[in-house]
C-alpha cells in the first residue's frame, strides 16, 4: 500500500488526540505532585488520563495507514454541539448537581448524531449517570451532591 492512500484525516486526528495527551499529561506531570497508587496526589488521574489519550491517539493514527479514505461530508456543527454540552456541564454541576449536569451534557451531545434518537439519547444519559455516581461518589467519594435544588 502507498502512504498516499491512508486516511488522511483520520491521521491527522489521531496526531491532535497524540499531542493533546502528551500536553495534558506533561503539564500535569510538571505543575502537581502524582504521588503513588495507593496515595493518589492530585497529578496522577490528569497524568494517566492525559497518557491514555496519547495511547488512543497513537492507535488511531497508525491504523489510519491501513484503511483508505472515504469521502465524508464536513459536519462543522458537531464540535459546536460537543462544546455546547461541555459547557452545559459546568454551568449545571455547581447549582444543580452530578445527575442534572451528566444528564444535561449527554442529552446535548447526542444533538451531535445526524438522526436525532430520543431514547438512545435519555437510555444513554441514565447509563452515563449512574456511572459517575458509581465512579465520582461511590468510588472516588468526592462531595458533589448527587441533586440539588436548593438554588
Amino acid at each position: 500500500r502507498h502512504v498516499m492512500n491512508m486516511d488522511r484525516r483520520e491521521f491527522a486526528g489521531g496526531l491532535f488526540l497524540l499531542a493533546l495527551g502528551v500536553a495534558f499529561a506533561a503539564y500535569a506531570a510538571l505543575h502537581y505532585s502524582t504521588g503513588t497508587v495507593t496515595r493518589m496526589g492530585p497529578g496522577m488521574i490528569p497524568v494517566a488520563l492525559g497518557g491514555l489519550l496519547a495511547v488512543f491517539g497513537t492507535v488511531i493514527a497508525i491504523g489510519a495507514f491501513f484503511r483508505i479514505a472515504e469521502p465524508t461530508e464536513i459536519r462543522w456543527i458537531v464540535p459546536i454541539i460537543v462544546l455546547g454540552s461541555v459547557l452545559v456541564f459546568g454551568a449545571l454541576i455547581k447549582p444543580f448537581g452530578l445527575i442534572p449536569a451528566v444528564a444535561g451534557s449527554v442529552i446535548v451531545a447526542t444533538f451531535a448524531e445526524e438522526k436525532f434518537r430520543p431514547l438512545f439519547s435519555l437510555t444513554l444519559a441514565a447509563v452515563l449517570c449512574v456511572m459517575a455516581w458509581l465512579i465520582f461518589i461511590v468510588g472516588l467519594q468526592l462531595p458533589i451532591p448527587l441533586i440539588d435544588w436548593s438554588l
